[in-house]
């Protein structure tokens, strides 16, 4: 048995895919998994890809600094989006896109981990 990290349902470990190109089962099952295909397709057809010499927004790197960051093969920007309204916010680095969803799209989240790396104690040197 192995849960789901989408749906939260513990479901048997045949309905979960491999990894592509690894050994080990997918975190999130084969319906999660195809729905999250499909999302990601209509993201694709619609928004396409970002303009030429286009700058992740967070990490400030260029296509070029960022190529290979998704694994080998795979195009330097993801299509960001809300995973609860599955909107659109627009392109980002793989390393960016994780550390976000690493977060959980959770505000509160990223706060305490600003406030961990930069704690309050030490702005004073920083002004």
């Amino acid at each position: 048995m192995k849960k789901c990290i989408k749906c939260l349902q513990v479901l048997e470990e045949s309905k979960f895919g491999k990894s592509s190109g690894a050994n080990f089962l997918r975190p999130e099952c084969r319906e999660c998994n195809n729905k999250l295909s499909r999302e990601r397709r209509v993201l694709k057809k619609k928004y396409g890809d970002p303009p030429p010499n286009y700058i992740c927004p967070i990490c400030l790197r260029n296509g070029e600094q960022v190529k290979g960051s998704g694994g080998k093969g795979r195009p330097p920007w993801v299509r960001d989006h809300n995973h609860k309204t599955n909107t659109f916010r627009g392109w980002l680095c793989h390393s960016c896109n994780r550390c976000i969803g690493g977060f959980n799209d959770d505000i509160t989240n990223l706060q305490r981990a600003k406030e961990y790396l930069c704690p309050k104690k030490w702005w004073i040197f920083w002004k």
